[in-house]
């Protein structure tokens, strides 16, 4: 009887000293808050880490259309993603890192003939939540 109230004693003097808070959370998934997206747009060319052009219109002519994103507050390293639909089926899925405390990233499609229509981009998290939609066309 005796040892097990020192074992009793034990526990509550670790858990009280935060020795075992780290093996009591882990248990517990991990809820990371979303990163905090600033600004994100589409447009014609990035230079010097700053969109150029943006718009929700463009020819065919352009060559290339960028998603630019910009995230700021961000309390550690993590990853956003950019899926790009056309016609509402998917085109492509860009993983891109995040540095802490802010950061801007972007992505980019080579437009082709056969790419003239709606676009949309969804830029979402780590966890699946969509952070924004942003919608444009590819016109002659």
């Amino acid at each position: 009887m005796l040892s097990y109230v020192i074992r009793i004693l034990v526990v509550v003097a670790l858990l009280a000293t935060g020795v075992l808070n780290g093996v009591c959370q882990s248990a517990a998934p991990r809820v990371v808050p979303p990163p905090k997206l600033i600004q994100a747009l589409i447009c014609e060319d990035i230079k010097d880490s700053i969109p150029a052009f943006p718009a929700v219109t463009f020819p065919i002519s352009a060559g290339k259309v960028y998603c630019y994103t910009f995230f700021d507050q961000l309390s550690e390293d993590t990853v956003v993603y950019h899926q790009w639909f056309f016609r509402d089926k998917p085109s492509s899925r860009i993983r891109l890192p995040l540095k802490q405390p802010r950061w801007t990233t972007y992505s980019s499609i080579q437009l082709r003939e056969a790419d003239k229509g709606p676009w949309r981009v969804e830029i979402s998290d780590t966890n699946g939540r969509v952070l924004k939609t942003l919608r444009f066309s590819v016109t002659d």
